[in-house]
């Protein structure tokens, strides 16, 4: 007989008071991840680690720290947890309780675990059936940390988690509702394909490895050390071993601030799956770094409440802002149709008083973006010796220039200020330009990371294409893993994109050399550094740049040796270096219009 309406609202009422009093009384639940016995595996590892550390403070100051535990981040977590204790049972358990079934840890603890009657089932198939449940559990909590990670609207809620300054096993509850939902039902929909692939492929799925009423996997991983992942205490595994299971260090790193490790290690359980998807991150020893969101405004909570409504706003934002362009594309449709009015006109025609951002105040910036000016170049230049005839800052003038040209052929395109630290070789011992005095260099990291902090700036302010544009060898590198860690997947929501103009670099592509072969210069005279091209081109642009040229360097240079010049650098010209630039930004103009364009 089916149940009544009554009897199911009050079954679902039940509930969400079970929820409530089990977030009140978490450490007496196995499934919650401060159960008692939990707590005390922790501190015995932790006792481990202490006396193999021999730290000189006492255990119980080196286990709670002051400044950790009572941090205002920290005393957010703990009123934070109240508030969700209060608010689980409304927003979490009632929904799921409609769905028909319920999830491990911090939600709705399963009722039962197995499907169908029992059967007698060997110990190895009750085995693999447990192990495939904790595979779907483990990869449906990756696969939308994940999500929650690359897609803006669901970004804005998973802050709360990510604005904690410092960790402790309180942490793991400051999360937002909507995170627990979508999580939630991620973890149904995959525990359910593994039971349909179990019941199609082998029959009957048998009960499960349970301890204390949960997964066995799931229990041992709870016990053994779960907790020190929002710890301060830095608990590292064998690199073989991190290969395999994400260890409580590799989880304090995805709370990292710093830029190179954003978005990694977002597993929870198991580390293949960020493998997979290339956001596995194995430290090699212990790193120093900061927690909060971004490095800019580390926690933007001034109080615990606000992280139940403030991320609401914020994706907010992001949807009008989506709505609003979906609007500007239909009136731009209208317009094409009725013809604009004097204001649109007015508006659309409006150019700023220069391309370069470094020239505008900020509220010209913004009237430019008003005016359709959404494409951006990030240009980067580099201070290297360039032979004893040609000034450090080669790279700077020469693709400064050239991206102002390019983004005036382009169209509604600005120029960002050029990056003019970039590697350069090893510091010490020295390699590469760095043997010569006045080249600096920085690490590829460095400049990766200085690539994708300016690119999210540039799209937080509302520019919808970037544009990495290098005049030197060693800034390619850099910009392609840049732009592939800035690329969205196909479940984004942002238009943003973020692009590696190599044609305009590389002679292969912009033609300069098969351009000077034409006019009979050899390969030994062109050279590959501080040579006719180069030289040339700072003689075009810059006169002043180009110092001694007959006297102090002439003849064909083949290596580097002590003059840092590979080529025939007398043979330069001014006229020559026009037609070089032109090639270069021609170049880029091609490959730029060759992209697709940008989707809604």
């Amino acid at each position: 007989m089916s149940k009544t309406a009554a009897a199911l609202v009050m079954e679902h009422i039940e509930i969400a008071v079970a929820t409530l009093f089990r977030s009140i009384v978490a450490i007496g639940v196995p499934g919650e991840r401060i159960f008692v016995l939990y707590v005390f595996s922790t501190l015995t590892i932790v006792y481990v680690v202490y006396r193999f550390r021999k730290p000189t403070v006492a255990f119980l100051k080196y286990c709670f720290p002051k400044d950790i535990y009572l941090h205002p981040s920290a005393k957010q977590d703990y009123l934070y947890y109240f508030w969700m204790a209060l608010l689980k049972g409304v927003l979490v358990a009632v929904p799921l309780a409609w769905l028909g079934t319920s999830i491990h840890g911090i939600w709705v603890e399963p009722a039962t675990l197995q499907a169908g009657e029992a059967t007698d089932h060997s110990f190895w198939s009750i085995l693999a059936f447990s192990f495939l449940l904790l595979l779907a559990f483990d990869f449906a909590v990756f696969f939308t940390h994940y999500l929650q990670h690359k897609v803006p609207i669901l970004w804005e809620f998973h802050k709360v988690h990510h604005s904690a300054e410092v960790l402790t096993p309180l942490t793991v509850f400051r999360m937002s509702p909507v995170d627990l939902i979508v999580t939630g039902a991620a973890v149904v929909i995959c525990e359910a394909g593994a039971r349909a692939l179990w019941l199609m492929f082998v029959g009957p799925a048998p009960d499960i490895f349970a301890i204390l009423g949960i997964n066995a996997g799931i229990f041992l991983f709870y016990l053994f050390g779960y907790n020190l992942r929002h710890s301060h205490i830095w608990l590292s595994y064998p690199a073989w071993l991190s290969g395999h299971l994400v260890s409580p260090a590799m989880h304090q790193i995805h709370h990292s601030s710093e830029v190179r490790h954003w978005d990694k290690n977002m597993g929870l359980v198991f580390s293949w799956w960020d493998w997979l998807f290339g956001t596995l991150y194995i430290p090699k020893e212990k790193e120093t770094f900061k927690f909060g969101i971004d490095g800019h405004e580390a926690n933007p909570f001034h109080a615990s409440h606000e992280m139940l409504w403030k991320p609401f706003i914020w994706a907010w934002r992001r949807i009008s802002r989506r709505v609003k362009q979906v609007f500007s594309v239909i009136a731009a449709c209208l317009l094409c149709l009725l013809g604009p009015t004097q204001d649109s006109a007015a508006d659309e025609g409006y150019s700023p008083p220069s391309l370069h951002l470094e020239d505008l105040t900020w509220t010209e910036v913004r009237k430019a973006l008003d005016a359709g000016y959404t494409q951006v170049i990030v240009p980067s230049g580099g201070t290297e010796q360039n032979g004893p005839h040609m000034v450090l800052g080669k790279h700077n003038i020469v693709v400064r220039y050239a991206s102002g040209a390019l983004a005036s052929l382009l169209g509604k395109t600005l120029v960002a200020p050029v990056v003019t630290y970039v590697p350069e070789g090893d510091i010490d011992p020295p390699t590469g330009h760095m043997r010569f005095p006045g080249t600096l260099t920085i690490s590829e990291e460095t400049f990766e990371d200085i690539l994708v902090s300016t690119a999210k700036s540039l799209l937080q302010h509302g520019f919808t294409r970037v544009y990495f544009i290098g005049d030197s060898g060693s800034t390619q590198r850099g910009q392609k893993a840049a732009a592939d860690r800035m690329r969205g997947g196909w479940w984004s929501s942002a238009p943003a994109q973020v692009f590696q103009i190599s044609n305009y670099y590389f002679p292969e592509t912009n033609g300069q050399i098969a351009k000077l072969q034409e006019q009979g210069f050899s390969l030994e005279q062109i050279g590959t550094h501080a040579g006719i091209r180069d030289t040339s081109e700072v003689m075009a642009l810059n006169a002043d740049g180009v110092r001694n040229l007959t006297n102090a360097v002439h003849g064909v240079l083949k290596t580097t040796g002590e003059t840092g010049v590979i080529g025939e650098p007398s043979l330069a010209s001014a006229e020559i270096g026009h037609t070089m630039l032109d090639l270069k930004v021609n170049a880029a103009l091609a490959q730029i219009r060759a992209l697709p364009e940008p989707g809604l």
